[in-house]
Formats: structure tokens, sequence, C-alpha cells
């Protein structure tokens, strides 16, 4: 039953202080607040977030804990569940280590601040990078393995951890309640990729992930207990279950605590300025540097040729069916396609309209999708190549590079651009500059609620 590494993890969460955290680590924490909460706020009034806030209305009495964009609340469990959900709605919150980082940690972390009563900009800061830094380490002691080999979603499952991290920071828990949460929260880890292709569920698996994580440190908090070998134990455990239970073990328990308090994950963070999934990234880079230097016309493309790791082509490679504008954020070969022809993968570009346009569908005969394995098991912070062939015999190729970390940044002016476009007519002129101006200040903050009140309805 000994359990050191989850000990280990739990006692780093439980002396967690914005004190410690580098001054850059903490401007990269504030822009994630921002930008979580532009896209959240778009979110919010899409048909699967309106869907999931009647089904709460349905089967749950009012709490106290805001859902953002509406006048209702509920329990701190069920709103972080709708408010994650509408942050990670459109394939448009960050992703990084650990997986979508500001849609799981952000939400747990202001649903607990509701649900205690007080907790300062300072101490969100912290909750908000420890849930980055705890889910980023689970995820290196199993690699890619619960992702690409046995068809989970990796932000799903790792986000649980990131949203029990936040939350138990902004509860204050003890290493003791950490080890217990940590154990409820690996019980509820889940994610199956088949929800890409079609329905609203993909939408839901940031919000069961948040909700996961805040009724875990919840539960922890009011004495409820677990084993405390949620990682180590090799039966069910969550590193053994989750590779595959193999012999040898294919997990690596050092990684969980790997580095903590002296190497930050949370720079590593990638705002997304596409509306599809980061594997889509780096073709969209690619075509956007061809056009830029070779602006030939749609119609002169013979053939576009993409290369790829066998994990992104199973995520993300398969055969085009206009079905869902989730399905179609999902798809390369769509995203190809309609970034080709409108030199953009944003909110406009998805559409039920678009998604069926004939001139999309024959785009995409011409479209060529093919695994390298050269570049199985390289991660998509790498990109990948794209070439296109013109009829005239001209081959242009680019090499994408997926931006949005600090080694390849877009700026802070971008991700303030970006939620000014995104919460354009959602938000009054005046309510856009106070939310920008209270996450550039945020650690003067003595109370989180002055950024909750702007974010009711």
């Amino acid at each position: 039953m000994e359990g050191p590494y989850t000990r280990a993890l739990a006692e780093n969460i439980s002396q967690s202080a914005f004190s410690k955290l580098p001054a850059s680590v903490v401007e990269y924490a504030k822009l994630l607040v921002l930008d979580t909460i532009g896209v959240g706020i778009y979110g919010a009034s899409l048909p699967w977030s309106e869907r999931l806030r009647a089904t709460a209305q349905a089967m749950e009495a009012p709490g106290k804990v805001s859902v953002w964009c509406t006048p209702l609340a509920f329990s701190a469990p069920t709103a972080a569940m709708i408010n994650a959900t509408a942050i990670h709605a459109f394939e448009l919150d960050d992703v990084g280590p650990g997986g979508h980082n500001g849609s799981v940690t952000l939400s747990s972390a202001l649903a607990v601040a509701q649900h205690t009563g007080k907790l300062s900009g300072a101490e969100l800061i912290n909750a908000v990078v420890t849930g980055v830094e705890a889910a980023s380490r689970v995820n290196d002691s199993v690699g890619r393995i619960p992702h690409e080999g046995l068809g989970f979603h990796n932000p799903g499952l790792m986000g649980t951890f990131a949203s029990v991290a936040s939350a138990a920071c902004a509860l204050r828990l003890s290493a003791d309640d950490i080890v217990h949460a940590l154990g409820h929260a690996g019980q509820q880890a889940a994610s199956l990729m088949f929800t890409h292709h079609g329905g609203m569920g993909k939408r839901l698996l940031a919000g069961q992930a948040a909700r996961a994580g805040t009724f875990a440190a919840l539960l922890a908090q009011n004495g409820f207990t677990n084993a405390p070998n949620v990682f180590e134990a090799e039966y069910g455990g969550f590193c053994a279950a989750h590779t595959g239970n193999q012999k040898p073990p294919a997990y690596d328990l050092t990684q969980i605590n790997r580095d903590w308090g002296t190497k930050y994950r949370t720079e590593k963070i990638r705002f997304k300025m596409w509306a599809t999934r980061v594997p889509n990234h780096g073709t969209c880079e690619a075509i956007r540097q061809i056009r830029k230097n070779h602006p030939a016309p749609v119609e002169q493309i013979k053939q576009v040729r993409i290369r790829l790791g066998r994990g992104y082509l199973q995520n993300v490679g398969w055969a085009y069916t206009p079905t869902t504008i989730t399905s179609a954020q999902l798809n390369l070969y769509y995203v190809c396609a309609i970034m080709l022809l409108e030199n953009d993968v944003f909110t406009a570009q998805f559409t039920e309209e678009k998604i069926r346009d004939p001139k999309v569908l024959d785009l995409i005969k011409r479209i060529d999708i093919t695994n390298d394995p050269k570049m199985d098991g390289t991660g998509y912070a790498e990109g990948n190549p794209v070439e296109i062939e013109l009829t005239d015999g001209t081959v242009l190729s680019a090499w994408g590079k997926v931006r949005g970390d600090a080694d390849n940044p877009v700026h802070r002016e971008d991700v303030a651009d970006k939620f000014m476009k995104l919460t354009a007519g959602k938000l009054t002129s005046q309510k856009q500059a106070q939310i920008i101006d209270l996450c550039e200040h945020l650690e003067t903050l003595d109370d989180v609620s002055a950024l909750i009140e702007p974010l009711r309805g």
C-alpha cells in the first residue's frame, strides 16, 4: 500500500506557493487566465454549452458557484464542469504539458474560490501553475501510451490531475488530504477518443476532468479517504492500467516529481491561434508560409501532400465525411482544405454550410495524408512538412512549426486581440477592458471575486 511517489506529489502540491514562482511563470500564467476566459465566454454561447446547462438545471438545485455568462449557479463540481466545457467548446483553448490546461485549472480553482468564500489573485495564479505542473509530470510518467496506443484522450485523463491539484491548492488541503484527493481523481480519470468522430461528446472531455478533480478535492476535504498509491499500484493503479498493464512496466514513476520547483512546464503551454486540434496546426502554419511566398490560386493545385507520425495520423487523418462541426474541427483533410480556400481556420470557417461545401469536398480529393515512420513518436511541437504540387509541375513546400509557447511565441497583444475578437458582441467594451486589466494585475487582487463578477450573466 506504500505510495512514495503519490506522497511526494501531494507534498509538492501542498507546499506550493506564489512566492516561489519565477516572475516569467507568473506572467505566462496571467496570460493563460486571460486566454481561458476569452475562449470560455465565446464557448458559453454554443449549442452544446446550452444543452449542458439545461441538463444541470433539470437535475440539480441552484448552488453558490457561477456559470459564466449566465445568472445560473450550481455546486462547485457542476459549475466547474459547465465552465470547462465552455472553455473547450470550440478547440480554441490552450494546449501543452498535461493537456488543455486553462479549462481544467482555472475552472476548478475559481469554483473552489466561490465555494469557500475567498481566494486571492496570487493564490489563483499558484493554483493554476500547480495544476499544470502536476498534470504534466503525471503525463510524463506514462509517456504517450494512453493517448496514442490505447485510444484515450490524453487531456481528459491528465486534466483530472491538473484539476485536482488546482482545487487542492485553492482549498489549502494538507498533504495527507491531497494523497486521498489524487486517488479519487485517478479513480475518475477517463476520456475516449471515439468522441472525436461525431456528436457533442468531445466538448465535454475537459468538463468531466474539471468536475472529477474538483469533486475529488472536496471529497478529501470532507474526510473521504482512498488508497494512498494511485500511481504505484501494479494492479489497477493509474499508471499500470493506462499503459496496458505491460510487463515489464511501460511507465516511469520517477517522472512524477522530477524537477519540481526548479523547472516549470507552464511556459510550454501553447495559445491557439487556429480553431482546430493542435496536431493540425503545423499544416496550417506551413500553408500560411507557402501562401505568403507563392499565392497560387486553389484551382492550380494538383495535389497536397502531408506527412505525419502514426499517432497524429490516427488522431486527425481519418477520411473526411461531413457530419458535424466538431468532427470537421478535428479532421486534417477539412482543416487543410479550408485553410487553402480562406487562409484562416477560426470561428467563421466552421459552419454547417462550409463543412459540406462542394469546393471543400473537391479540394479534399487532392489532399494526400500519409504516415512518415521517421516522425513516429515525435510531439506536435515539432510540426510537420507540407508539399503543394501545382498543375504546371511546380512543387511548393514548407515545414510548419507549431506556434504558441515561450520558445516560438504568440505575443501578449496576440492573446489580447484574440480575447477581443472572441468576446466582441458578448461583452461591452468596458467589460472587455476591465477583464484584460484584472488579468494584467491579477497578483494584486485580494479576492478573485472581482474577476468572477464581470463573468456573470
